[in-house]
């Protein structure tokens, strides 16, 4: 009997177990795939030309904006109405192959000059954690007419451990990397 008591505490230990592993493995899946941004510098870049080759607004919303930012936006356009603009602005050409050439972290004080931007421009209190320096290259076509673009250097920003791209024009002026 004090063997059956025993494995029956060890099948109920075991499948609590299993059941906190699962919802463990559920929250990671959650909070990877279904809330915006990457676990990359890699996928962020590579998404943002996707979204710009399909003019897909909602990838284009996932690859450059947390939801905090994208929640709260409160620019001098609406927050669609800009992402239409920067989408029509490249129409018409598709991207591809993007290679990643070099990945540079930068200071601290960039993702503190984002945060203070973020906070002036849009009234958004997002803490972002570190800015990125990307080098890369992307092949083009447009018009029939396919070209390599040589290397490119564009900015990602992470926040709550998750990596987006830079579009933001204003943002890279208040950051101060571009001379």
């Amino acid at each position: 009997m004090a063997k059956t008591k025993k494995n029956k505490k060890n099948l109920i230990i075991v499948v609590v177990t299993v059941v906190i592993l699962c919802l463990v493995a559920g929250l990671i899946w959650f909070w990877a795939s279904i809330l915006p941004g990457y676990l990359s510098t890699e996928k962020a870049v590579s998404n943002y030309f996707t979204a710009i080759s399909n003019e897909d607004s909602n990838l284009y919303k996932k690859t450059c904006y947390t939801g905090k930012w994208r929640n709260n936006y409160k620019g001098d356009v609406s927050l669609t109405d800009r992402i239409s603009e920067a989408l029509s602005m490249q129409s018409g050409a598709t991207y591809g192959n993007v290679q990643i050439i070099s990945v540079e972290k930068l200071d601290k004080e960039y993702a503190e000059k984002m945060t203070d931007s973020l906070k002036t421009r849009f009234g958004i209190n997002q803490k972002i954690s570190q800015i990125a320096r990307v080098n890369f290259t992307v092949d083009t076509v447009f018009e029939g007419q396919s070209q390599s673009s040589g290397t490119i250097t564009r900015y990602c920003y992470k926040c709550g451990g998750k990596w987006f791209f830079l579009a933001e024009p204003e943002v890279i002026v208040d950051l101060g990397v571009e001379g």
